[in-house]
């Protein structure tokens, strides 16, 4: 499949070298300023009325990330919560998974990705225009960033202007500084100076995020992002960048509900154990003394768990030192198999990966054993590698790879039956790639995925913290999610804070409810979620100690979609992802949306078809029933608009899909 993979690449290839032969060199300007193309970046063409663009230089210019998958020919795009991937040869793109059809396909010239880029930008929420050079608007705060970078600068004294902003900045005075800032700033962009240009903007954004104008702050850290790129050695502050920018972001990403199997991203990968509809509940509950004491058979945690959470599971989580014999747990197994649950065996090398070998056999008999068992066993080996704090962490990740491939290996030829899960941590997530062992050896992708309250990482400096738990699967899913079943190995929301000790209950009952609401809607392919009930130092994660936590928790997973066991059933309903070009059915169905505001203040939601209200809804997922069957064979126009409570409009979107025809 490589070789043939290889041969349609090298024909693509020549047949479009062959092609072009007189290549324009066609203006590409993004927010008004031009992309630098040069004979390193490639620079567009045009071959059957289609404007062909370098697809890396460009996207990283609109501040987005390239990535390059050599064994399937795919560049992968990313900015935000939006992942594109663009396949050689194909005709058609994919957006967070959900297909969108372009007008050609995606070729290689002279070694480089091109493409027309009008799908990709627009699944971006970007606007294009031709006018004899391609114009591209981001959306909102662009036009900030063209002034920013146009606008004739004053003439003197430049460094001392500069340096009155940033006086009057310290002294509270904001928009006088950005007015001070905006006229020098092109003087400083013309100096091409990658690090200054970051700086300046990191200021400014830092502004207008004092002034409450997030749209704007949230542009201008995406461009400081953009001039970090530009800088060797400077991808800490890139990734920083980035993060703030999307902190303060306004955004809405709306999901059609689906009954057909073959609309939208979910997928079903063939896994071991592998939910074909739905999410198989899982906890960690041996940790929670109320509900589980290993000298008392009435407080058996399989038992006691469910009538806690009033819904029964359909997998549970236990730890393993390596080295230890899975018979270790006999009593818990045999439970497992009577009452057919899945057991997620987490292997951990707590004296470090050097012990991890099989000159003894441990690996081979532990494998042998699990499979003997009749046990429905999953393993996780060594999760969350990638955190500086566990004690089998490599900074080298072929160390961790190497041992993961070894394990990986045995099971897979003396466990069959038994699924082989990586699972990084949630953070630092730029690295969690470094340590991914490879296809052939990974059945499940999973990773440890918690909340905890950090108002330190308050981009305007007010003590609040802006993240949600709900997002936090975003860059792992759109790594994996296209060809792995995803799981959420463990998770919980801390609802006490870890720096002061304070009881902060609401918050991590929002965060939670937030969490499992949007699981099933934003990653469909996630197959199991383990809740942790525990504490930790510092940490506390038990549901049975907190009422509000836990009231949360069993309200959010009473929806259908999340399974108590794993009887077969037909498949349910899923969503998929719509944006300008997708295609939708012909039928009555719903809408959700996830909105995305600094505050995290929305009060209510309208929805709009053509300029026709739908209706008005008040609680995530704001689900809104709507009918697209009059609309068969047409383009129509989908608004949401968000509102907080003082009924002013905080986050709209507005997009074109195709109602199919039949």
């Amino acid at each position: 499949m490589k070789k043939l993979v290889l041969i349609i690449f090298v024909f693509l290839t020549l047949l479009v070298s062959c092609i072009i032969v007189n290549a324009d060199n066609i203006p590409v300007r993004i927010d008004g300023i031009y992309v630098a193309f040069n004979a390193d970046t490639g620079y567009p063409f045009i071959h059957n009325s289609r404007t062909y663009v370098p697809l890396r230089v460009t996207m990283e210019a609109f501040g987005a990330e390239v990535d390059w998958e050599s064994d399937t020919s795919t560049a992968v795009i990313r900015k935000g919560t939006t992942t594109v991937r663009c396949c050689v040869g194909d005709n058609w793109i994919y957006r967070n998974n959900t297909k969108i059809v372009n007008d050609a396909a995606t070729v290689i010239n002279n070694g480089r990705v091109y493409l027309p880029i009008r799908v990709v930008l627009e699944a971006f929420g970007a606007t294009v225009e031709w006018d004899g050079s391609v114009n591209i608007s981001s959306g909102s705060g662009a036009s900030l960033i063209s002034a920013v970078e146009n606008t004739p600068s004053v003439t003197g004294n430049y460094w001392g202007i500069w340096n009155e902003a940033l006086w009057l900045k310290s002294c509270g005075r904001y928009s006088e500084a950005i007015n001070k800032i905006m006229s020098v700033s092109s003087a400083f962009i013309s100096t091409n100076q990658p690090q200054s240009n970051a700086m300046l903007f990191k200021h400014l954004g830092e502004l207008y995020s004092y002034l409450g104008n997030y749209d704007n702050a949230s542009a201008c850290f995406a461009r400081e992002s953009y001039y970090w790129s530009l800088s060797p050695g400077m991808e800490q502050s890139r990734i920083d960048s980035l993060r703030r920018s999307n902190l303060i972001k306004t955004n809405v990403q709306i999901y059609v509900k689906t009954t057909d199997e073959n609309m939208g991203s979910k997928k079903y990968f063939g896994a071991q154990l592998e939910s074909k509809a739905g999410i198989y509940l899982g906890a960690y509950a041996e940790g929670d003394t109320k509900i589980y004491n290993p000298y008392n058979p009435s407080k058996f945690y399989m038992d006691t768990f469910p009538d806690l959470v009033e819904k029964d599971m359909a997998a549970y989580l236990l730890y393993l030192p390596y080295g230890t014999n899975v018979t270790h747990y006999n009593s818990h197994i045999r439970r497992a198999i009577n009452e057919d649950k899945i057991l997620q065996i987490a292997l951990e090398p707590h004296a470090g990966l050097r012990v991890v070998k099989d000159s003894d056999n441990y690996l081979k008999k532990l494998a042998q054993t699990m499979e003997r068992s009749n046990c429905r066993f999953m393993l996780r080996f060594a999760g969350e590698m990638n955190d500086p704090g566990c004690p089998w962490y490599d900074a080298d990740p072929t160390v961790y790879i190497e041992k993961f491939r070894l394990v990986a290996d045995i099971f897979h030829r003396y466990a069959p039956s038994v699924p082989v899960v990586w699972a990084p941590n949630y953070y630092p997530e730029d690295t969690i790639d470094d340590y991914y062992p490879g296809d052939d050896y990974v059945d499940y992708v999973g990773m440890s995925s918690y909340k905890m309250e950090q108002p330190i990482t308050d981009p305007m400096g007010q003590g609040i913290d802006r993240s949600r738990w709900s997002n936090q699967l975003d860059r792992i899913y759109s790594l994996y999610g296209h060809k792995k079943p995803i799981v959420v190995v463990e998770g919980g929301a801390s609802y006490i804070n870890y720096d002061t000790g304070a009881d902060i209950s609401d918050f991590a009952a929002a965060q939670l409810k937030d969490f499992y609401t949007y699981l099933p809607i934003k990653y469909p392919n996630v197959k199991m979620c383990f809740i942790f009930d525990s504490d930790r130092e510092r940490q506390k994660f038990s549901l049975s100690n907190n009422y509000q936590y836990l009231s949360a928790y069993k309200e959010a997973i009473s929806n259908p979609l999340y399974l108590s066991n794993m009887v077969a059933k037909k498949y349910r309903y899923s969503y998929y992802e719509i944006s300008n070009g997708v295609n939708v059915k012909p039928e009555a169905t719903s809408m959700a949306s996830y909105i995305i505001t600094p505050y995290n203040d929305v009060s209510y939601v309208i929805y709009y078809i053509n300029g026709v209200e739908l209706g008005v809804t008040y609680a995530i997922p704001y689900e809104v029933n709507v009918d697209f069957t009059p609309y068969k064979g047409q383009r129509v126009n989908v608004k949401v608009c968000a509102f907080n409570s003082n009924h002013a409009m905080i986050s709209s979107s507005e997009i074109g899909v195709n109602v199919m025809s039949s």
